[in-house]
């Protein structure tokens, strides 16, 4: 039975002398994998601007009305505390 002997060089793995291998499948990992944090400050400020440019009424319009009752609420409880008002703070303050 033949095998290696000492001091015989049967060739690097994959040359040993057997017949070529079939179905190998190599795989290589995307330059995108390799470099996860590429650009990653640039597009986070054009990604932020795109996704608040596409919510802002979603937020300005409640924030707006907020605001618009707030303001009311605030004058009238100002008038309601003046000699003007004294008489309506007692009427809707039973």
């Amino acid at each position: 039975m033949g095998g290696p002997h000492a001091k015989a060089y049967m060739g690097w793995w994959g040359s040993i002398g057997s017949p070529a291998q079939k179905g190998i499948t190599t795989y290589t990992v995307s330059p995108y994998a390799q470099k996860p944090l590429n650009n990653i400050f640039h597009n986070a400020v054009f990604n932020t601007f795109r996704r608040v440019k596409s919510q802002i009424l979603y937020m300005a319009l409640p924030a707006a009305l907020y605001w618009a009752w707030w303001v009311n609420c605030r004058d009238y409880n100002a008038y309601l505390y003046t000699k003007a008002g004294r008489e309506e703070l007692e009427r809707v303050n039973v």
